[in-house]
């Protein structure tokens, strides 16, 4: 294997049938087939359909000519492994070849800046490689897999809108995440830890971007940054990966702090809040915490955001700012630092609430770029 080989690719070699290395091994030893049959206790035409490939080379049979030949079954038992193999993955070849075009699903552009495929060729190659990185035999099962994730999905809106590009950029936060070194998860850890996260908002992304995922990965929270895919409407998402480890995947869509700080407490609030065997996907429409939603558990994930970043003894205070007539961002930045959170939260705050315009303020909003 040439350096830098990926080990997993899929490397078609030619394998010789058994029975050709068995004929071979008889013509070296001087064994007629016949003597073979004699010396084994099997027909002469079931030695000969082994030759031919007619007939499995079985490790019954392997033991025997074990005996007869000297060659250990193991070698007899591999080349029959590898033999079959062969045939299956020629047969395999075959059927993916009719199902190339599920490549066009897919933002291949994309797959290949992220290293799942090596180019946008439409083949089986790549198909191959798609598959693997998915995790399923055949486009069939994954659209089956999909189909049946969606009940354990709460917003089954968003991924039915894009399903392909919200799949991939699920299943590349969840490899990333279950790579991830965690605690065991805990509940009380992890509710005593929202003030010190909460105070990250303050820092700058070199310096939140690896303290958020390391503080929560204590508590066996895996935090990850996966940059949104085109065509994905997701800014946030929550998925229990193990009972007791919890992925929160949060994306750069709107590319603002205050928007970021809200999904991750958001996704926070689905991780405290609501069941294991629910896969949460939240985009604008779950995050707007002004609308009331059919489903409950985004309210309630909305509300804990919102009481996280502007808690119970900052409330007053903040109802008096978002009264004043005439918003001044001195006020916004006094309130922030009194509060300690980031000026860019209490602005998005302020828009949502509608006591400030969504054209003021924007500028002391942190841009948030993931890689």
């Amino acid at each position: 294997m040439t350096a830098g080989a990926d080990p997993t690719a899929y490397a078609p070699q030619t394998v010789p049938p058994p029975g050709e290395t068995l004929k071979e091994t008889l013509e070296a030893l001087g064994i007629p087939q016949a003597d073979l049959a004699r010396r084994t206790g099997l027909s002469t035409k079931h030695i000969n359909q082994v030759i031919q490939g007619a007939a499995p080379l079985s490790p019954d049979t392997a033991l025997l000519l074990e005996r007869a030949t000297g060659v250990p079954a193991a070698v007899w038992n591999a080349r029959e492994a590898a033999w079959r193999t062969q045939l299956a993955r020629e047969e395999e070849e075959k059927a993916l070849a009719d199902h190339v075009g599920w490549l066009d699903n897919f933002p291949l552009l994309e797959l290949v800046s992220r290293n799942v495929l090596p180019d946008r060729a439409k083949n089986v190659h790549n198909l191959r490689r798609l598959l693997d990185f998915f995790g399923v035999a055949s486009p069939d099962v994954a659209e089956d897999l999909w189909r049946g994730y969606r009940t354990a999905f709460r917003r089954s809106t968003v991924l039915s809108r894009n399903e392909y590009a919200t799949a991939t950029w699920l299943r590349l936060a969840e490899r990333e995440a279950r790579e991830r070194d965690c605690g065991p998860y805990d509940r009380a850890a992890l509710t005593a830890l929202l003030p010190c996260l909460r105070a990250l908002s303050l820092e700058e992304q070199n310096t939140w971007s690896g303290e958020l995922p390391r503080l929560c990965a204590q508590v066996g929270v895996a935090v990850v940054f996966v940059p949104a895919l085109t065509k994905t409407s997701v800014s946030g998402a929550t998925r229990w990966l193990m009972p007791d480890k919890a992925m929160v995947v949060l994306s750069d869509r709107f590319k603002k702090d205050d928007q970021f700080w809200f999904t991750f407490f958001h996704e926070l609030g689905h991780v405290l809040l609501h069941g294991k065997r629910l896969t949460f996907m939240d985009d604008t429409e779950n995050l707007s915490p002004t609308k009331q939603h059919e489903d409950t558990s985004e309210d309630e994930a909305n509300d804990f955001a919102a009481n996280v970043l502007v808690p119970p003894q900052h409330v007053a205070a903040y109802g008096k700012l978002a009264a004043t007539r005439h918003l001044s961002l001195s006020a916004i930045e006094a309130f922030a630092r009194t509060s300690g959170i980031a000026p860019g939260i209490v602005v998005g705050r302020l828009q949502h609430d509608g006591a400030l315009q969504w054209s003021h303020g924007n500028g002391l909003k942190r841009t948030v770029t993931l890689t």
